[in-house]
This record gives structure tokens, C-alpha cells and sequence, in this order.
């Protein structure tokens, strides 16, 4: 089995990076707890591993015909499943620029390096600015960027037509992402309650063989924290998420006016969101907590093409529920240990019922995530 070397050695660069940043820190090795300062820098470091079963959110169908090595050209992986090396990088400065209030601007880069299967390789820009209007409300816009981020490899269908079902059918299905945020914050109730709202931009450009999937999204969205006890808070929230298709295919000259020749990927999801945290007792002093967030997904199809021109977008809807949990242990004021286990399934339907059994076997999917994460941070 060929191990992508290349990320390996990334992943051991950083962690070099981290620990001797981490052993170099003054602050580990004073006997004592030096005076509290106060900083205009930080600098976060974070590294990781993590096994996904299923990186590719394949169905049954075509974990089963990778196993079974059919369908050639559409599996340019060596396995379904791997061994990701994440890592990220984030500097921020703080000041007070107006009167007593903070401003802080960050930037980040985050990535993640996949053991076997380089093609899944991707990585984000994000950088930030967030401004204190008093001392319970604030507000923060952010662009984040995703250069390249390869989904799976799908038979073109307008190539069928010049070649036949050949394996130079299948195409890589890959976009480009821009993420323009905006949130609000505010604490109530003598700051037990904390409510944000949410605005997203997003803009998807895809690469020549699926332009027609260019689309801008909207979102928008809700969520309330409240602290019941010194420690547990819960916290509830839904966002709502448009999706506008382009429909322009580049390569065969299709138009978005030429509805019954393209595939009509409009859609519309519902997101609900609960969730709580809680701080456990210390153990031997180091401090601990656990978080558990849960989304029900319901995302519908607005196509009004007829079936037999767009069996994968007719009459769909999507149920997607995902489960994110995460323990965290304080080493040391400036390191910490984090272990999570995500967890994520989709169930494909279509309110044309002839349709069901294809959709199913083509979207359907089940797929965890677990992995551990060291972070440190230090300040000047």
C-alpha cells in the first residue's frame, strides 16, 4: 500500500515545530506562575490524527465495487478509508483601538494531509476581524478560501456521448470555495445567555468538466447558549441555507437558460443544531471538559425538471444527521490535549418513488471520524 511520504514528513516538521516551541516557553519551566500580562500576539498550533472510514462518503454500492476493482477510471484512490494528519496555524492581535474596547484581527491556515490517498489533500485560508461594541456584544466579518478540494470522480455524461463508456468518462469533480462571514454576539442576563446571529456568502467554482454546479449560497442562522450551571451550558440554533446552481456547462456551450438540457442542482436545507458542554471535575489538578453537538440536516431539491432528464436532483430530499463530540485536558496553561469522534449519515429519498433504489444506492452513506489533536498557544 503506497503511504503519501511527502505529508508525513509536513506532519513531522510541525510537530518538531510545536514541541520546540513548547519546550523553549518560559512558562513551563518557572517554578511558579509568572504575574498575568496582558499580550497584543498569539500564536495557536495545532496537529493531529485522525482514521475516516469513508473519506469519499461512498455508498455501500461503491465501497462494494472498489473492493470488487469494477468500474475502471472511476476509483483513483488506493483505499476507501485513511489516516489523516491535520494541522493548523493561526496568528492574532489584540488592541484597543477604540477606547476600552478589543479589536482583533487573526489569520489562519489549516490543512489536511491524507496518508494514502494524496489526491484528498486540501487546505484553507481564513482570515478574520472581530470588534467589541461594548463589553457583552460584538460582531466579526471573515473570508476564508479553499484553493482545491477533490470530492470523487464521476462519469460525464457529455462525454458518453463523443466516447462511449470508456474509463476516460470519468472526470475528477473538484471546486474552489469562497467564504465570506458575518456574526453578531450578544450576552443577556447578566452574560448566562449568549445569542449570535449568522450570515454567510458562498461562492463554488468547479472545474471545467462540472461547471454547471457553480453556485452562490446563502446563509443564514441563529444560535442561543445558555449556562445552566457554573458548569454546563446547552445551546440551540438553526440555519437556513439557499442554493443557486449557475447551470452554465463551459465545455458544451449550455446556458442557464437551457433548462431541460442541464442538471438543476437548486436547493434549499434546513439546519437544527443542539448541544451542550460541561466541565468535569479536575483531575490532579489539569482541567477537563467534553462537548457534544448534534445537526439535523433536511435539504430539498427545486428542480422542476422531469425525471428521466435529471434522475439525481428530481423530486430529492436529503435527512443528514451528524453528531461532533470532543474531550479536552489542560496539560499546562498553554497546551492541551483534545480527543473527538464525529460521526455523519445520510438517507437520499425522492418523492418519486420509481427512483428511490438508484437515488439510495448513489447517495447514501455512513461515515465516523476519530482522532486526537495536540494544541498549544503562546502569547507576546
Amino acid at each position: 500500500m503506497k503511504i503519501n511520504i511527502s505529508c508525513i514528513g509536513i506532519h513531522f516538521l510541525f510537530c518538531y515545530l510545536l514541541l520546540f516551541s513548547l519546550f523553549t516557553s518560559e512558562t513551563i519551566f518557572a517554578g511558579e506562575n509568572p504575574k498575568k500580562k496582558t499580550y497584543n500576539w498569539e500564536v495557536h498550533l495545532s496537529m493531529g490524527t485522525m482514521y475516516d472510514n469513508n473519506i469519499l462518503k461512498y455508498s455501500d454500492k461503491y465501497i462494494e465495487r472498489f473492493l470488487n476493482l469494477e468500474d475502471e477510471g472511476r476509483f483513483h484512490i488506493n483505499r476507501y478509508d485513511d489516516i489523516v494528519l491535520p494541522y493548523s496555524i493561526s496568528v492574532s492581535y489584540t488592541n484597543k483601538f477604540i477606547g476600552d474596547l478589543k479589536t482583533i484581527f487573526s489569520a489562519a491556515f489549516n490543512s489536511n494531509a491524507y496518508s494514502y490517498n494524496g489526491i484528498k489533500n486540501w487546505s484553507q485560508y481564513n482570515f478574520q476581524w472581530r470588534q467589541y461594541v461594548s463589553k457583552s456584544t460584538s460582531f466579526l466579518f471573515s473570508y476564508s478560501y479553499i484553493p482545491e478540494f477533490y470530492i470523487r470522480h464521476f462519469r460525464d455524461d457529455d462525454w458518453v456521448d463523443r466516447y462511449g463508456y470508456t474509463p476516460e468518462t470519468f472526470q475528477p469533480y473538484e471546486f474552489s470555495k469562497d467564504n465570506f462571514n458575518a456574526w453578531f454576539q450578544h450576552y443577556l442576563f447578566g452574560k448566562t445567555t449568549r445569542m449570535r446571529l449568522y450570515f454567510s456568502y458562498m461562492r463554488y467554482f468547479h472545474n471545467e468538466h462540472y461547471t454547471e454546479y457553480d453556485s452562490d449560497d446563502y446563509l443564514y442562522g441563529f444560535r442561543v447558549y445558555q449556562r445552566l450551571t457554573k458548569n454546563l451550558i446547552v445551546n440551540a440554533g438553526y440555519k437556513y441555507i439557499t442554493s443557486n446552481a449557475k447551470g452554465i456547462d463551459v465545455l458544451n456551450d449550455i446556458t442557464e437558460d437551457d433548462i431541460a438540457t442541464r442538471s438543476d442542482a437548486n436547493n434549499e436545507e434546513h439546519i437544527y443544531i443542539i448541544g451542550a458542554s460541561f466541565k468535569f471535575p479536575k483531575i490532579f489538578d489539569l482541567k477537563n471538559d467534553i462537548s457534544v453537538t448534534g445537526q439535523y440536516r433536511r435539504r430539498f431539491y427545486t428542480t422542476n425538471n422531469f425525471l428521466e432528464l435529471d434522475p439525481i436532483h428530481a423530486g430529492r430530499h436529503d435527512k443528514n444527521i451528524r453528531i461532533y463530540s470532543k474531550y479536552n485536558l489542560d496539560i499546562f496553561n498553554y497546551l492541551s490535549l483534545s480527543a473527538f469522534f464525529n460521526w455523519i449519515y445520510r438517507d437520499t429519498e425522492t418523492s418519486a418513488e420509481v427512483n428511490n433504489v438508484y437515488l439510495s444506492n448513489e447517495k447514501d452513506y455512513s461515515q465516523y471520524q476519530i482522532g486526537i489533536k495536540v494544541n498549544y498557544k503562546f502569547q507576546f
